[in-house]
This record gives structure tokens, sequence and C-alpha cells, in this order.
């Protein structure tokens, strides 16, 4: 069971030692599990791209998060891959077409 609220981050991945400007914040991203909870977190990832009708693939009735999340989750696990959950796991919903655009694709921390 979650004992507590998730936590939200907008934002966009760079390079390495990419200068974070002043006012911003960052997130590092690293290969190897430290085995420590949090930040950093794991920078292996598994990526899904959706096709179809978008409000049913954004739909959060009945599903843990949201349909993407959820069939991401369900085809990474049935492939025998990690997530590192609870320690180093998070999710991401990818905008191809922009932010101002509905997402079509996510990304799933695992671990190899």
């Amino acid at each position: 069971m979650d004992v507590e609220d998730g936590h939200g981050i907008w934002g966009r991945f760079f390079k390495a030692d990419t200068p974070v400007p002043d006012g911003l914040e960052y997130v590092d991203l690293v290969p190897q599990n430290d085995h420590k909870q949090g930040i950093p977190y794991l920078s292996q990832f598994a990526f899904a791209r959706f096709a179809g009708d978008v409000d049913s693939m954004l739909r959060e009735e009945g599903f843990d998060g949201n349909a993407m999340y959820d069939i991401t989750r369900n085809i990474i696990l049935g492939q025998d891959v990690c997530i590192p959950y609870p320690d180093k796991y998070w999710t991401a919903e990818v905008y191809l077409d922009g932010f101002g655009s509905k997402s079509t694709a996510y990304l799933f921390s695992v671990e190899k």
C-alpha cells in the first residue's frame, strides 16, 4: 500500500551535464541502482507508443493510473522485466507532438 501521495514533475530529458538555468530543478538518472530510495533514479526505461483512440488511452476509470500506464506496466511484467518499485521507480507520459497535444506514448523505469 502506498503511504503518500504521488509526486509529479513536468520536464524534459537532456544530455548529462547540461547546465540548469537559475530557478529550475533537475533530477539525475543513473545507470546502476544504488539501492537507496528516491533520487537519483535509474536511467533504463521501457518505451511504449500507442495508436488509436487517444481518449481511451488516457481513460483512468478502472485503471491504476490510466490505460497507457496499466498496459505498459503489464507488458513489462509479462516479459519478466523488473520494475524498480518503489525505490527507483518513475514513469513519464511522452508528448510526441508537443505538450499542447495529448500524450500517446509512455516511459516506464525498468532494471536490467
